[in-house]
């Protein structure tokens, strides 16, 4: 490496991604876009804690022509590295929909607290201030000194790793009142409640040889636990910032490739099989959409011309069948049996009749790449021998700070934003990058305006509204309060809804909140080839519900605050490779729970397939939608 060619340098992941956890450990989140092995010891402790993800960030130079160098480290710089994090959601506005919608044109959402008043909303805030931290294998004094109400909240800490690196650690998933008598009531805005969650501008300051060299900063935000972590959603965040800054910051996309651009949603509809039975009986082992059959991929990514038998395009009207199966994102009507199986971010929102968004619809630029390949207006260069870069140090170095940037966006998810599991919809916005993937920051000296005591849309489109730059805790702030309360709540199969009840299982975040696993119980069966072949089948299809230890007959009350005190209970769906013959696929994504007779556990693991399957649960009952969405209608202001 050329360090006198370095006259820049960037911090990448651009946006790093952190997650919470009940165990004091933590691991490194994924520096690559595909799923990789699982972190030494499991994703538990011995204790059965689930441990943190961490989010590793690292410099590199660039030279005067935008190219990359390589990556700076204690070998070859000075970096002092400075992260100031906040949790600002108790006083922000409440999450009613997504502010930008059509149908939030008259929406005014009030401030979360607002009986809080005056220099009193100080109180609301968690904002311990900045940390700096610099050299090998060191460590921060931990982010602890701010305070909800008075009462101090950990929000996390920094390390360095042996090469200077440095890495992220966000809180351990502690959400809590300290106001007597507030107790939690709904599923997005809780008063009186904080969580540990927070985010916030990652800096640095480099110099090589004693030359001081600019450095593009970036950010970190600490979310919920991914209880998939090698499942990816049909359109992740990648997708979303991408289709911000496209037209504007990044170029209009060209010919689409069918390996980058078209198989990931496929691959991504396949993968939901295992956490959601919708998408199992539609989309998974030998379902009728089982897109990821090789037979079935060799036609998918055959352009014309380049077919087998050399016919023109045998396979043009099979591609526009499963195009036309996809919602129009320009629809002006709601098409409820079309793909994704997903719930809108105006589900469950706003009155009758339904809005064209109470199903959810790719991105545009996801749409355009779909409509181009439907036409045949795609590169063929589908390699089904290709194998993935086990880490990032597998990459070429000209092609890592790219892979960093969307490797930790990939495993968050896109939507639908009601409000989201790691961040929301103002993502989509290209006023909030000032670069590709970038958050624009607002500067220190200027303090975030007052937006009084009713958030509109018209404040939120201004062009000083809040989209136009951030600071410490303002992508988090738009997020339920506390977390759990709106993990443990969007569930798949709601009744009474537009969505035909009998015909398919739509859902909002499976990726990464579960609905319906495959349990260790059933999976033991499954690979049992002394069981009757009857029984094996049976096993694989019974699908329990992910989220029944939270008592799925109890009071929605009682089942979300269970959840704050549980969450680490709750099943990871982990990988496991095993021949179990032609009727079973050779990969399964498994429930693992804590060890049998943990401390953790507050009930025994299902023994056998019958204790597995209960209760099942798939469809969510009145009463639980009357009390997550208000009937499944919100009167707007």
């Amino acid at each position: 490496m050329n360090l006198d060619s370095v006259v820049e340098a960037r911090i990448h992941p651009a946006i790093g991604i952190a997650r919470v956890g009940n165990s004091d450990e933590f691991f490194i989140g994924p520096e690559v876009p595909h799923a990789t092995a699982p972190p030494s010891g499991g994703y538990r402790d011995a204790e059965g804690r689930l441990k943190r993800q961490a989010a590793r960030f690292r410099v590199y130079g660039y030279d005067s022509a935008g190219n990359v160098v390589g990556e700076l480290t204690a070998s070859t710089a000075d970096i002092l590295w400075t992260v100031h994090v906040a949790n600002k959601k108790a006083a922000w506005y409440d999450f009613d929909a997504a502010l930008d919608l059509p149908e939030a044109s008259s929406l005014q959402s009030a401030r979360r607290n607002a009986a809080v008043q005056g220099k009193d909303r100080e109180k609301l805030v968690i904002d311990p201030g900045p940390r700096s931290l610099s050299g090998r294998n060191q460590r921060s004094s931990p982010f602890n000194t701010g305070k909800f109400f008075g009462q101090t909240v950990y929000l996390g800490e920094l390390r360095t790793d042996e090469e200077g690196r440095l890495t992220f650690v966000g809180g351990k998933g502690i959400s809590g009142s300290p106001l007597p008598g507030y107790t939690l009531v709904t599923f997005a805005n809780n008063p009186g409640w904080h969580d540990d969650t927070s985010d916030g501008p990652v800096s640095a300051t480099v110099s090589i040889a004693g030359r001081s060299i600019p450095v593009d900063p970036a950010w970190v935000v600490t979310c919920p636990p991914n209880y998939s972590p090698d499942l990816v959603t049909p359109q992740t965040m990648y997708d979303v910032v991408r289709g911000a800054v496209t037209g504007s910051l990044l170029p209009k996309p060209g010919k689409p490739s069918f390996t980058h651009d078209i198989l990931p949603i496929f691959r991504q509809f396949h993968q939901a099989q295992w956490v959601n039975a919708g998408f199992f009986v539609q989309f998974g082992w030998m379902g009728p959409n089982d897109f990821m059959r090789p037979d079935v991929l060799k036609k998918l990514s055959a352009p014309p011309d380049e077919t087998p038998d050399g016919t023109k395009d045998p396979f043009g009207e099979m591609r526009r069948q499963i195009f036309y199966s996809f919602r129009d994102p320009g629809s002006n009507t709601f098409e409820p049996l079309k793909w994704p199986p997903l719930y809108g971010d105006a589900f469950g929102s706003f009155d009758s009749p339904p809005s064209p968004r109470t199903g959810f619809a790719f991105t545009a630029t996801i749409y355009g790449a779909f409509t181009k390949w439907m036409t045949g207006d795609f590169t063929g260069d589908y390699d089904p021998s290709a194998r993935d870069p086990e880490s990032i140090g597998d990459v070429a170095v000209a092609d890592q700070p790219a892979i960093l940037d969307r490797a930790a966006l990939h495993f968050c998810m896109g939507g639908p934003f009601h409000p989201g599991c790691e961040m929301t919809w103002p993502m989509r916005h290209a006023s909030m990058y000032r670069a590709p993937f970038r958050l624009r920051r607002r500067p220190e000296s200027h303090s975030e305006p007052d937006y009084g005591e009713f958030l509109t849309q018209p404040t939120i489109m201004a062009d000083d509204g809040p989209l136009s730059a951030s600071g410490p805790g303002d992508i988090s702030k738009w997020m339920a309060v506390p977390w759990q309360t709106d993990t443990a709540s969007c569930r798949a199969g709601y009744s009474g809804t537009e969505f035909p009840e009998d015909a398919f299982i739509p859902t909002f975040w499976p990726s990464r909140v579960p609905n319906t696993i495959l349990s260790d119980a059933s999976y033991q069966i499954v690979i049992d080839t002394s069981q009757p072949i009857e029984k094996r089948i049976a096993a694989f299809y019974a699908r329990p519900n992910w989220l029944r230890s939270l008592g799925l007959k109890k009071p929605y009350v009682e089942q979300i605050t269970h959840m704050v005190h549980h969450f680490g209970e709750l099943g990871v769906i982990e990988k496991r490779e095993v021949e179990a013959g032609p009727d079973f696929p050779s990969v399964m994504y498994v429930e693992t729970l804590p060890p049998a007779g943990s401390m953790l556990m507050s009930r025994e693991a299902p023994s056998s397939l019958e204790a597995a399957s209960e209760p099942e649960q798939s469809k969510v009952s009145p009463e639980f939608a009357q009390a997550r969405f208000g009937g499944l209608r919100r009167v707007n202001r």
